[in-house]
């Protein structure tokens, strides 16, 4: 029964949004939208379709952008979690640097690219950088949470069995407290294309981002439009890949 029931809410998302596109392609066609503005959304896709099959567009900027978003992603899962564990041993670091992780993204991040620039130039590196350090907070804040929501039962079970401080982490700690860190990986794996997209829209020369930019800045309407809903093809494999991922670990660990 929870099967049929998930199938059918699919299927309706899957309508709307089917129904949503269908009009906004009429709407596109029949001149009702702005055509210096808009374009049909058929033309969207054939425009994405094209630059994918471009090779020498492939080589240059999807590429690239793509193992900058994957570095970034591995960089705060590392990053965040390693942070995430300091944080959780110390009640002094955890309660210094909350608010701060908590606050970190009403700072205008962006901002202090110039920084980059003049120290790492131009190259993939500050991009690398700003999209690591923008998904990192993520990853910390649930990785502490998590560690310190672990079931105390658990822990005075491990400590029965005179576990190490590393065998605790791994066979106590970890899977206790892995739907937390998951969850901080999903939204670093959402903050890392939105801070690899966004840098390269003002810190590069090659990338998804900096073709958008250039198309934009070129009246280029039908290859922008392209690039945009490449990016949002990215992001939402992205998300089903590890929505997957999460009910399969989590199914085998119920």
């Amino acid at each position: 029964m929870e099967g049929m029931s998930m199938k059918k809410e699919h299927l309706v998302q899957g309508l709307i949004v089917g129904g949503l596109l269908v009009v906004y392609e009429w709407a596109a066609r029949v001149g009702w939208l702005d055509p210096f503005t808009f374009i049909p959304f058929t033309e969207m896709v054939k425009a994405m379709v094209e630059s994918v099959l471009d090779p020498k567009f492939l080589q240059e900027h999807i590429l690239p952008t793509f193992l900058e978003i994957v570095i970034s992603f591995v960089g705060a899962a590392i990053l965040g979690i390693g942070i995430g564990v300091l944080l959780w041993r110390s009640d002094f670091l955890h309660y210094a640097f909350q608010p701060y992780l908590l606050l970190f993204y009403a700072i205008p991040f962006f901002s202090i690219y110039p920084i980059f620039i003049s120290l790492f130039g131009t190259g993939p590196l500050p991009v690398i950088l700003v999209g690591t350090l923008f998904s990192a907070p993520a990853v910390i804040t649930n990785t502490a949470i998590g560690f310190r929501e672990t079931r105390p039962v658990f822990i005075k079970y491990g400590r029965s069995l005179n576990l190490s401080f590393w065998e605790m982490l791994r066979y106590i700690y970890f899977p206790s407290a892995w739907p937390y860190i998951f969850s901080g990986l999903k939204l670093a794996t959402a903050y890392s294309i939105i801070g690899v997209i966004a840098t390269e829209f003002i810190l590069s020369a090659r990338g998804i981002g900096y073709s958008i930019s250039y198309a934009y800045n070129n009246f280029d309407l039908y290859n922008m439009y392209g690039y945009i809903l490449l990016v949002i093809v990215i992001s939402l494999v992205s998300n089903l890949t590890l929505g997957a991922i999460e009910k399969r670990l989590f199914r085998r660990n119920a």
